[in-house]
This record gives C-alpha cells, sequence and structure tokens, in this order.
C-alpha cells in the first residue's frame, strides 16, 4: 500500500496529551495499518509541568523535567517534526508550519493553554509566568538577582520593594508556587544575605476569591491557608489585581499599591491563541467544546484533548479540569477512536471520575483529596511525591529525580547563580 493511501494521522502538540496519544496510537494499530502518525511541536523535548515550582527553588534540576521527544519515540512507528504551528485550515485539512504544510486526513488538537492576564496589559508586560523550564530558571536568577540588589540599598523603601516578593492565583500552581519559592528565599536569605532582616523580606499570596484550592474542600483549603501563615507568607484574599506600574502592584478599590518588583501570574489559563481562528465552537477562555467521543462535533475527524478542550462529564456534566491527569487519560480515549475510524469499530465515550488533587506545600508537607479522601501533612507530601515521580517520562528521569529529593532533605539547596544569570541590565557585575 503507497503512502497517498495511508491514512494520515496529525498531533499538534507534544504535552501530555499530544504525546500518550500517539504512544496510545502507535500501539493499538498492527503492523501494516494503513496508518500514518506524524507529532509536531516547536519543542524537541517534553516538559513535565508539575514539578516546575521544584524546578523554581532549585530542588531539582531544570533539565530533569525535559525529555527529548525523539528518545520518547525511539523504536516507534510516529514521525516527530519540531517546527511552530502557524495555522490550521480544517477545509483544506492542511497545517502550515512555517516554511511547510502537513496534510491530514485525522487531526489531533493538543496544544495546550496559554496564562490568561484578563486584558490586564500591564501586568502581562511585567509579570512572570512558571509555564516553561526557562521561566523555572528566570524566577529563580530574578529572586537572587533582586537580594544582590538589596544588600547595596541604603534606602529601606527601596529594600522593601526588592525584597516583596509576589505570586497571583490560589489555586494549586500558585499556592505550590509561593510555599516553594518561600523555602527558598528563606534558604537564600540564611545562607548567603544573613545582612538583610528576616523582617525586611516579604513574601505575598494574592487571591482575587475568599478562599486558596477552590477546587478541593473547605477544610484542606483552611489547613493549606494555615500552613502558609505559619510558614510567614502574608495571603491576601478578596483582592483583585488591576495593574502592574513602576510604583507596585494596584488593586481595586481603595486598598494601598503593594511597591514589588516580583510578581508571579499563576491566576488563569486560556486555550492557545492558535485556536482562535479556527471555526469550531468555543467557550469563554478559548477551548474547543467537544462531544463525548473528544471530537468536533462540527468536524468529526478533529479531535480535541487536554487544555485545549472544553469537555463535560457525561453523569455530572462538570467541565473537566485543565489538568495532566485529564490530559493523560483522553489521550487513551483519543487513540482508541481513530483506531477505530481506520480499522473500523464505535468510537467510545471519554467517561472518567476525576481522582482528586495533590498539592505541595513546601518541604514535608501536602494537602490531597484522592478518591474523597482528606490528607494533610506528611502523607500528603509523600503521595504527591510518589504520584508524580511514576508519572515522569522514562526511568532515566525518575532516579534522578529522586536522587535530588533526596538530597534536597539531607542537604540545603543549591542558591549559587547561573553563569546564564548576570545582574538585571548588565553584561558583568561592577
Amino acid at each position: 500500500m503507497g503512502v497517498e493511501d495511508k491514512k494520515r494521522v496529525l498531533i499538534l502538540g507534544a504535552g501530555f496529551g499530544g504525546v500518550n496519544t500517539a504512544l496510545h496510537l502507535e500501539k493499538k494499530i498492527g503492523a501494516d495499518a494503513p496508518v500514518e502518525i506524524t507529532l509536531v511541536d516547536q519543542h524537541h523535548y517534553h516538559l513535565f509541568t508539575p514539578m516546575l515550582h521544584e524546578a523554581a527553588s532549585g530542588v531539582i534540576d531544570s533539565s530533569l523535567i525535559l525529555t527529548p521527544i525523539r528518545r520518547i519515540l525511539r523504536g516507534k512507528r510516529v514521525r516527530f517534526v519540531r517546527a511552530r504551528v502557524e495555522d490550521i485550515d480544517l477545509q483544506a485539512q492542511e497545517v502550515g508550519l512555517g516554511c511547510q504544510r502537513l496534510s491530514f486526513d485525522i487531526l489531533v488538537i493538543a496544544l495546550g493553554s496559554v496564562t490568561d492576564f484578563y486584558g490586564l496589559e500591564s501586568v502581562r508586560e511585567r509579570a512572570m509566568e512558571l509555564k516553561s523550564a526557562s521561566d523555572a530558571d528566570r524566577l529563580r536568577c530574578h529572586a537572587i538577582n533582586r537580594f544582590e540588589a538589596a544588600v547595596d540599598e541604603s534606602d529601606p523603601h527601596r529594600r522593601q520593594e526588592l525584597l516583596t516578593f509576589v505570586v497571583v492565583g490560589g489555586g494549586c500552581t500558585g499556592v505550590e508556587t509561593v510555599t516553594e519559592l518561600h523555602e527558598f528565599l528563606e534558604h537564600l536569605r540564611e545562607e548567603q544575605y544573613d545582612s538583610i532582616e528576616r523582617a525586611e523580606m516579604r513574601t505575598v499570596l494574592i487571591e482575587a476569591r475568599g478562599g486558596v484550592l477552590p477546587q478541593m474542600g473547605h477544610s484542606l483549603a483552611q489547613k493549606a491557608l494555615r500552613r502558609m501563615k505559619k510558614m510567614g507568607i502574608e495571603v491576601k484574599l478578596n483582592t483583585k489585581v488591576t495593574g502592574l506600574q513602576k510604583r507596585g502592584l494596584e488593586f481595586a478599590g481603595d486598598q494601598e499599591t503593594l511597591p514589588t518588583e516580583t510578581l508571579v501570574w499563576t491566576a488563569g489559563v486560556r486555550a492557545h491563541p492558535l485556536l482562535d481562528d479556527v471555526p469550531l465552537e468555543k467557550d469563554s477562555i478559548g477551548r474547543v467544546v467537544v462531544g463525548s467521543d473528544l471530537s468536533a462535533p462540527e468536524s468529526p475527524n478533529v479531535y480535541v484533548l487536554g487544555d485545549a478542550a472544553h469537555a463535560r462529564h457525561p453523569q455530572t456534566d462538570k467541565v473537566y479540569p485543565p489538568t495532566a491527569q485529564v490530559a493523560y487519560r483522553q489521550a487513551r480515549v483519543v487513540a482508541a477512536n481513530i483506531n477505530a475510524d481506520v480499522q473500523g469499530g464505535s468510537r467510545r465515550a471519554f467517561d472518567f471520575s476525576y481522582i482528586g488533587d495533590l498539592v505541595s506545600l513546601g518541604r514535608l508537607s501536602g494537602v490531597a483529596d484522592p478518591f474523597g479522601l482528606r490528607l494533610w501533612g506528611m502523607l500528603a507530601w509523600l503521595m504527591w511525591k510518589f504520584y508524580y515521580l511514576l508519572s515522569l517520562v522514562g526511568w532515566q528521569n525518575r532516579m534522578r529525580v529522586a536522587l535530588n529529593w533526596f538530597l534536597a532533605l539531607l542537604f540545603p539547596l543549591n542558591s549559587s547563580l547561573p553563569n546564564q544569570c548576570m545582574p538585571d541590565g548588565e553584561a558583568e557585575p561592577c
């Protein structure tokens, strides 16, 4: 059978949904199946996002959450194309990749999400994100540089601005980020900058709603809140950010501006902007509305999963959250349905009861609600470690991350400044 007779399956995005769709589909189809699978991503690696906050603090090296896609696909009947997706033409059944166009018979959109700044342009221009390994490295470098600048600053108000670190967003990502960042800052001050008084350093979590971790039960959310306050983290609830100017972070109402040079924005996500021009029904944050089989009703040969999909639970009618847990399981169903499309059979509906959330709260602490249970403290922390360690791609990274975790318990974190992280705005130190 010639190449022109094969069904061309094109998968966009090598996150949890895209990579696992390719792997499951490759396993399902027979060696002689008339299918050609192509996976496209702008990066040559798969990023394990749940550990980004630990990479930012130096608990693990950022390289350990990156796995080369070609290594993942080694020996598999999946072609990998490293390129940025420029446009999707459903009518012509083509995807533009800059200097080339790829045709498809079946399209899988797993492009993930981007940070949602809710139209706050000043925040978008000045805030930091935590969506990539480079973001994690940048945050760590930025924190070290703020301490370096504070040591030589005699103006107490300017020192306060330099030493105030703010995270906006009280969901899982924001809570994990602020607790991990706070512990790193505490270690940094004690190890290198003991001339800075503890009272001068502030770590602040800001949330627009009345509580943190809204997806968890009230009792676990309160435990997380108490844990953060005990650590010394300031938590400001019912506080809506309206802008980030040179003088600091601005809020709605009569709340005073918070002087700071460090804002990490984790307040929300929206679907990849590439989907804006795709003629499919979308929700308020740009996700494609899909049917029970995860295909777009307007284009049955187009599947959408992960953060790009607005999918509902068949019994509860609740929208599935944008988590790796959901994307990973959606990949199995998408692969099974593509196999049915190609080789005959009925499509499956995606029916998955969300297991729950695991949230780390710094060293030896966390909260978790697996299968309705309520766990906190070291037990939840151990469950977080165990679950995500097993979820990592490849035994090499699992062993290295486990070793990093073990060493982090025995020895202080590495708080040295990487060579590529120079003082802001300078080629080299004065």
